[in-house]
């Protein structure tokens, strides 16, 4: 049997404020994050055609009052994603191939997966479906002689039956009794 597919597509869209949160918790995960540091603005460059510093954080350090600019890149972004999704335990197809998108104010995270299962059925033909004609709708001499007959519509009257046979219905026409038989013939030989 041949194996049949099922394609899935998903689109995880991160508005910008979910996205700060995503990379805050990866690069707090990996130890990167400035401790006691806010965030006091974000965008997403649009200007850069490459992977690089495609998001933009200011941070806050309260210990020294400066603000500080973090850079992040598409693989960063991707991984911030990932990291926040497995997290929160958002599924995510393991197998799936990611890609990531950029748009005006927010970034979207595509999963594609495709399952291949084993098909119910043989190889489907080049026949177009709706092509070949229904068993009510051909002839009945056209039939395959396993094909049952199409049941009768309720104007159908059923044909008279073609043998002579009598029905259960209608009694049996009369016969010579033996008796009859045998008068006539007493009176025909009485007669002569």
């Amino acid at each position: 049997m041949a194996n049949t597919l099922i394609h899935e597509t998903r689109r995880l869209q991160f508005p910008l404020d979910t996205l700060v949160d995503a990379l805050i918790e990866l690069e707090d995960k990996q130890g990167h994050w400035p401790a006691r540091a806010t965030v006091v603005g974000a965008s997403i460059d649009h200007s850069t055609t490459t992977d690089v510093d495609r998001v933009i954080l200011s941070i806050h350090r309260p210990e020294s009052g400066q603000v500080i600019e973090r850079r992040y890149s598409l693989p960063m972004i991707a991984a911030a994603i990932v990291n926040y999704c497995l997290t929160l335990r958002v599924p995510m197809p393991r197998n799936s191939t990611k890609s990531i998108e950029v748009l005006p104010d927010s970034v979207v995270l595509l999963l594609e997966n495709t399952v291949m299962l084993q098909s119910r059925h043989e190889e489907l033909s080049t026949l177009p479906a709706g092509s070949v004609p229904t068993p009510d709708a051909l002839p009945p001499e056209t039939l395959p002689p396993d094909t049952p007959p199409s049941p009768a519509s309720p104007t159908d009257t059923p044909a008279p039956p073609e043998s002579s046979a009598p029905t259960p219905d209608t009694p049996p026409p009369a016969s010579p009794s033996p008796t009859a038989a045998v008068d006539g013939g007493a009176n025909d030989h009485t007669a002569s």
